[in-house]
């Protein structure tokens, strides 16, 4: 790898989708988006936690689909024109994340993060590894392992 091929490396990995959940503004490094897509029909799947509203067929493809709100402890609303979902991929497990919106894409550089001390309570999951301040607006970085670690169990039930 040549010196430009690293710069370029590192300005792809900078770079954050942010979504809007609850008025507050997450973003998610880009390299773990796949796309955005409008609402489909989710079939729902017993005895998944509430957060997961079930699955979806994308290209043939079934995806879980979590609700982010309810995942962060937060009450579920009425999906409207702006709900989308994010298909995301980490460690080969892919997982749909609805959000209330997505906003835009931004370069975060780490001089502009602060990483945040992974204090987990017991029973509670840390979604959150930083924060950053961009043009006066909090951004809070999500942790991508934390938020799909459920799919491994999900896919691990639904393959036995």
């Amino acid at each position: 790898m040549n010196a430009n091929d690293e710069i370029i490396d590192n300005k792809i990995d900078d770079l954050y989708m942010v979504f809007i959940i609850n008025n507050q503004k997450y973003a998610l490094s880009s390299k773990y988006i796949i796309e955005i897509i409008e609402m489909l029909p989710i079939t729902k799947v017993p005895f998944l936690p509430k957060y997961m509203k079930g699955i979806i067929n994308l290209r043939s493809t079934i995806i879980p689909v979590m609700d982010a709100r309810m995942r962060f402890d937060m009450d579920p609303i009425e999906y409207n024109e702006r709900t989308c979902i994010i298909i995301i991929e980490n460690n080969g497990d892919q997982i749909g994340l609805i959000v209330d919106a997505v906003n835009e894409v931004i370069h975060i550089s780490p001089n502009q993060s602060m990483k945040m001390n992974s204090n987990k309570e017991e029973g509670k999951q840390n979604f959150i590894k930083g924060v950053s301040e961009i043009n006066d607006e909090i951004q809070l970085i999500l942790d991508c392992d934390s938020l799909v670690e459920i799919v491994e169990d999900i896919n691990d039930g639904i393959n036995e």
